[in-house]
């Protein structure tokens, strides 16, 4: 910044009027300088807080719709688990068909990523910064849990695809019992916690 006096010094009293001139001018030019930072914050903010609250209720209706259909996935996987018993007990079943599925929901985080990265989060209320780091941190913990699931499904499912699954062998067919147990106790373990999730949405929208 060049700054001149507006025109020649011939005493005191001339150079500390200008002095003064360029010093208001000075802070003028500052504090117009942090109303605009101030003004970007702001707005910074404000459409950060809407992106992750519209993220936020997008996954609580996605997550919500796959916990009402967690009952039928258990019921694939009793109907599993009953064919797997018959085979072991008597090396037939009446069950035709087999059908094993878990939840699939596709949960968003970008929206608090871009926040993060563009530092908005910096500039939000520390207790609202909490409500939805708290949101977030649940469903990274349900997304893993529903990686792990499909791994599981996708293993069991193997052993079932090579042909006519009432001709598996006895020990393919120990194996696909013991991982549809395991299975079972996932499902639960993941409609409970995604209950705590929608929840953790909910607060966070409060």
């Amino acid at each position: 910044m060049d700054i001149h006096p507006p025109h020649a010094i011939h005493s005191w009293k001339d150079f500390l009027l200008q002095l003064g001139t360029i010093t208001a001018g000075i802070l003028i030019a500052l504090s117009l300088e942090g109303i605009r930072e101030s003004f970007h914050d702001r707005a910074l903010v404000r459409e950060a807080r809407e992106n992750i609250r519209r993220e936020i209720a997008d996954n609580q209706k996605e997550l919500d719709g796959e916990l009402r259909g967690m009952p039928t996935q258990q019921q694939h996987l009793d109907g599993a688990l009953t064919f797997a018993n018959e085979m072991m007990a008597g090396g037939h079943s009446a069950i035709g068909s087999l059908e094993i599925n878990v939840s699939n929901a596709t949960l968003r985080n970008a929206s608090w990523q871009t926040a993060d990265r563009t530092g908005a989060l910096a500039h939000m209320d520390y207790g609202e910064v909490q409500k939805y780091a708290s949101a977030y941190a649940a469903q990274d913990l349900y997304a893993m849990i529903q990686r792990r699931m499909f791994d599981q499904v996708a293993s069991a499912l193997a052993i079932m695809s090579a042909g006519d699954p009432t001709k598996a062998s006895r020990g393919d067919i120990e194996v696909f019992r013991r991982q549809l147990l395991e299975l079972r106790g996932e499902v639960y373990i993941l409609e409970q916690l995604g209950k705590s999730v929608s929840e953790g949405y909910r607060k966070a929208l409060e």
